[in-house]
């Protein structure tokens, strides 16, 4: 076989790739034989952002059902305020201990340094994410079962 047709062959083979990334929504395929080696990864940086925007809407729904001037205060925090509870991992967040069970906290509820916040789950390892100081829960950031982020801000205690 001509280089001409090897260099046509690849390039039909990578086609093939993106079409059944895109067609089958995955993050990335790759595939290797003898010298020949393709990796295919979608880029990432809307899919990233748009659970982060549908979150932000959730929570400020919720909040305006409390009072008008906690979604102005929930609009002021940040993962960097001193209360922070930023996710340590990509993975589900989980608000309780299994389906159906009384949630860990409550938003306005008292914690203590060390009581379970919530769960996150990453690779079916079940990661318990405790409070690093006691004081009231004043924003939750994410909703049972839903996926987050690494660095997304999830809890603020103060």
């Amino acid at each position: 076989m001509t280089k001409k047709n090897v260099h046509k062959e690849n390039l039909s083979i990578v086609q093939e790739f993106v079409d059944i990334v895109n067609k089958d929504n995955l993050l990335e395929l790759e595939y290797e034989a003898n010298d020949f080696k393709v990796k295919v990864v979608k880029n990432m940086k809307t899919s990233i952002s748009i659970p982060q925007k549908t979150n932000d809407s959730i929570i400020d729904t919720k909040e305006n059902k409390d009072s008008p001037k906690s979604t102005e205060k929930a609009e002021q925090f940040d993962n960097k305020h001193p209360g922070a509870v930023n996710s340590p991992m990509v993975g589900t967040a989980y608000s309780a201990p299994e389906p159906g069970k009384d949630p860990f906290i409550k938003l306005h509820s008292q914690v203590s340094k060390g009581d379970t916040l919530l769960i996150i789950e990453a690779m079916k390892v079940m990661n318990t994410i405790a409070a690093h100081k006691s004081g009231k829960i004043v924003f939750i950031g994410f909703e049972d079962s839903q996926p987050i982020e690494f660095d997304q801000l999830l809890v603020i205690i103060e």
